[in-house]
This record gives C-alpha cells, structure tokens and sequence, in this order.
C-alpha cells in the first residue's frame, strides 16, 4: 500500500517537477551582480572565447557561399535600413562578438558602399579576433566605447544582447547613448517590469554561431554568467533623456526563468535629440 502511494507520488508530483526544471534550466537570483559572479564560470574564459571568434571567422566563410542567417539575425537588417541613406555606413557594435552583424550587413549591401564598422568587446575577445584575423579596412574591434567612438558621429549605435550581461548595464546604456549618433537600436535585452540579478546557465555550444568547430577539439561543458533583468522604467527614462523612442520591439519572450517567473527580450530604435 505505502509502496504504491509512494509510486503514485513520484509519477504525479516529483517528475512532473524534475521536468520542469530540467526543461527550463532555471536560473538562480542573486542580491547583486557581484554576488552571481563569485558562481559564474563563464565571461572571462579563454575557451568560451576561442569558440565564440572560431565560430564566427567560420560563420563569415560559409556565409560567402550558403548564404542562409537564422530569422532573428535580420534584427541587424532592421537597424541598418533605419539609417542608411547613402553610399556609407559607420557603426558601433556593442558587444558585436565575432562581427556577425558586420559579415551579414556586407553580405546584404552593393560592394560600392563602404562601411566603417566598428566593435566594443572584452579585452580578450579583441585579442581572439586580432589572432584569427578578423579585422578588415572595414571592420575593426575595440576594448572600450570611448576608444571605438573617438569623437565621430556614427549612423548607428547597434547593441544586441549585450547590455544586460555587463556589471554597470545603467551606466553602460547612458555612455552609449552619450556617443553622436543619428539612431541607436538596443535588442535582444532582458527587461521587465522590475530589476532582478541571475546566474544564467548555457553551454560552450550554446555560445557564437552554429555547433563548435571540430579542429578546436573541445567538448561541450556548461558554463555560467550573471545577467541582469533590466527594469523598464529606468531604461526608458534613460533613454528619453538622450533620445526619442520611435518604436518599441516585443522579441522573444519567455527567455530566462527562474523558480517562480519567466523573462524575455525587448527592443528600442531611438533617435538622438537634436542638439
């Protein structure tokens, strides 16, 4: 009797939680960002970082001949036709990766058009990219906002995904609205009604375009990094204060999840306030 109660409780109860956890990698709240650090694993790996510009130097290769992106890179495509009106186009990348936005943005405009694309990331992501030889005369990558900016006014400031997993993301929104631009887009950026810090759990595969590069050699793991969930009051007063939202984007929803909640992507194209 007890033993089949016992089983009948397992069935009901225990596996249908063991699932949903499992199905939804839940991610674990933290008080701060430094204190979802000290059990993170993720940001400052050198593998994670090899992987990511590997995949990416490879994305751009196969894109000359397939010529197929994933929907949801058109986003870039969105933000370039926003703003381009002539036969050049400067832009800030922030937290740009392996330049996957620059290689599809090239691949959609006429070879007559010249571009000055310009990316913001880890220190040790722009070491990866100058080793596998990433950079162009079109495409270069920086360390800071104020090294890649240097006082010029861009046609678009680009931040996609990025924001959100910096220490000081408030502050890193204000710097990057504070650059001259004509109009800045931020996507793909965890945002809700209120503010909330997590350890958000994904793998080395999970990380860059397409699977990992079989000559690295390396097998999957789990890795770890804080991310914060901005609030949307805030971002928005941020925002007005620099600039005009001219459209708000729902992307996708139910991204990150907790025990008890679910968090997904939102967008903003903005223009500067004319000075």
């Amino acid at each position: 009797m007890l033993k089949a109660a016992a089983v009948k409780m397992t069935k009901d109860f225990l596996l249908p939680l063991i699932r949903r956890l499992t199905k939804k990698n839940l991610s674990l709240v933290y008080s701060s960002y430094e204190a979802a650090l000290e059990d993170a694993n993720g940001f400052d790996d050198l593998l994670l970082t090899k992987v990511i510009v590997t995949k990416g130097k490879k994305f751009a290769q196969n894109l000359k001949t397939d010529k197929t992106i994933d929907l949801m890179m058109l986003r870039t495509a969105i933000g370039v036709a926003s703003v381009l009106k002539s036969n050049s186009l400067r832009v800030l990348d922030f937290g740009g990766a392996a330049g996957a936005h620059y290689f599809i943005t090239r691949s959609l405009l006429d070879d007559d058009i010249k571009i000055d694309w310009r990316i913001v990331e880890t220190t040790a992501m722009v070491n990866e990219a100058a080793q596998q030889g990433l950079q162009n005369e079109e495409l270069a990558f920086y360390d800071s906002i104020h090294a890649a900016a240097q006082g010029d006014e861009f046609d678009l400031v680009f931040a996609s995904s990025s924001v959100h997993y910096t220490p000081h993301p408030y502050d890193v929104l204000k710097t990057l609205l504070s650059v001259k631009f004509k109009k800045f887009m931020l996507t793909r950026t965890a945002i809700a009604n209120d503010e909330k810090v997590l350890l958000q759990k994904s793998t080395l595969s999970g990380n860059g375009i397409g699977p990992i590069p079989e000559e690295l050699g390396i097998k999957d793991r789990s890795i770890s990094y804080p991310v914060t969930i901005l609030c949307k009051t805030k971002v928005e007063k941020i925002i007005k204060s620099y600039g005009e939202i001219q459209l708000q984007i729902k992307e996708e929803k139910k991204v990150l999840h907790t025990d008890t909640e679910s968090f997904g992507y939102y967008g903003y194209i903005v223009t500067k306030h004319s000075s």
